[in-house]
């Protein structure tokens, strides 16, 4: 028989020890305001220049009535459970082959967040005794499974292709005749700076020292290569990284992401990365979605060639007047360094009618506050010549 207290909880004692922890809790928000540093949720407001909807394909009235149509047919609204259970559809293995051909892998499979697949490939594929090689960029679901990896962790500067090769060099003297396999991880397009990885240097250097590669193409599938494929597929590497990540919430609109892979890491991850295994598959309607995204990447290549022509013609307009970086792709940042004054020009650029956000430490590095310009389709010539016009006024300000 229990012999546990079994009176009503004293609700008025609970209720204070919540406010205690509250408190608790709010005096550290109250730090992170004191820095010019507190985050809050807005909605949408001016003109997009903050969204990853490179392509403007999240108002896309083709993949509405897809959608649409497949609701009409009485697709189910919920997946019910785990890929494993009773969650796997023919409308997830449809979208899975269309993945893997789109990419001209031999497989995919499909995860909820591109952070759900970075963090289950990293934990799944690697272990202890083996040697992991990161750009200090990578995002931070990278990151996150690097740390939950038994691996060691090394990390070379940012798209240092002589850093990397120092401690690849290293390594191989030091592990020389051992067991452990190394990985490469990097992102094609980096999603805060909008450079692009050096591939063919790191492929090059993957051969020499016997590293496999880990590339997350979130912000450039979709924009980069041909009908979208990437960068990888743009450079001619489509077939190179042991795993290619493609995300589907940036320039697909969509939500969840894909892996693409060989069939044996395909059966690996189904079998022991716990990030598919325990969680409820998405709806089968998402995967509709990336089907109905997909036809149109097919069909309306003008979407990125557009995007990518407006960013450049931004950074012709404030070229030698602004800090954007090493950036050639859709996304420029404008980097001012302090918090006051990237906070400042987004305010400013928010009055003007534009939804630009200012980033700050610690999601950039400290002293490089910046504004994040991500460029989309559905924007015009006019558009980013008023801004450019409107960036130009600000300057002025600041430097009186």
């Amino acid at each position: 028989m229990s012999t546990f207290k079994t009176d009503p909880p004293d609700v008025a004692q609970w209720q204070a020890r919540h406010r205690t922890f509250d408190q608790t809790l709010a005096r550290g928000e109250e730090r992170l305001a004191a820095k010019g540093r507190l985050r809050a949720l807005r909605q949408p407001a001016g003109l997009d220049l903050s969204s990853n909807d490179y392509l403007g394909l999240a108002e896309h009235p083709w993949i509405r009535q897809r959608l649409q149509a497949a609701l009409a047919d009485g697709i189910p609204l919920g997946s019910g459970g785990s890929r494993l259970l009773r969650g796997n559809t023919a409308h997830h293995e449809a979208a899975e082959r269309a993945v893997a051909d789109f990419a001209g892998a031999p497989a995919a499979l499909m995860f909820n967040s591109g952070y759900d697949a970075n963090v289950g490939v990293i934990t799944t594929l690697t272990g202890a005794g083996d040697r992991l090689f990161a750009d200090e960029l990578v995002h931070a679901s990278m990151i996150d499974g690097m740390r939950q990896t038994k691996a060691v962790r090394h990390n070379f500067r940012h798209n240092d292709m002589a850093h990397l090769r120092e401690l690849l060099a290293r390594d191989a003297a030091e592990h020389m005749g051992r067991s452990g396999t190394r990985f490469i991880l990097i992102e094609s397009v980096y999603s805060m700076d909008g450079d692009v990885a050096p591939l063919q240097e790191i492929v090059a250097l993957a051969e020499q020292y016997e590293a496999f590669l880990i590339v997350d193409e979130a912000h450039a599938t979709g924009v980069f290569g041909p009908q979208g494929r990437g960068l990888c597929a743009a450079q001619g590497m489509g077939h190179v990284p042991l795993v290619t990540l493609h995300t589907c919430g940036k320039a697909w609109s969509s939500f969840g992401a894909f892996v693409t892979c060989s069939e044996a890491v395909k059966q690996r991850l189904i079998n022991r990365c716990r990030n598919f295994i325990f969680t409820t598959a998405m709806p089968p309607l998402t995967a509709v979605h990336h089907l109905a995204v997909l036809d149109v990447l097919q069909h309306e290549s003008w979407r990125a060639e557009k995007v990518l022509a407006l960013a450049q013609r931004f950074r012709d307009h404030m070229h030698g007047r602004l800090d954007m970086g090493q950036s050639v792709t859709q996304i420029v940042p404008v980097i001012l360094g302090t918090d006051q004054r990237a906070c400042f020009f987004a305010e400013s650029l928010q009055a003007g009618g534009y939804d630009i956000r200012a980033i700050r430490p610690p999601t950039v590095p400290r002293g490089s506050a910046r504004l994040r310009l991500a460029f989309n389709a559905k924007l015009d010539e006019a558009d980013v010549d008023r801004l450019a016009a409107l960036m130009g006024k600000l300057l002025l300000q600041v430097t009186d």
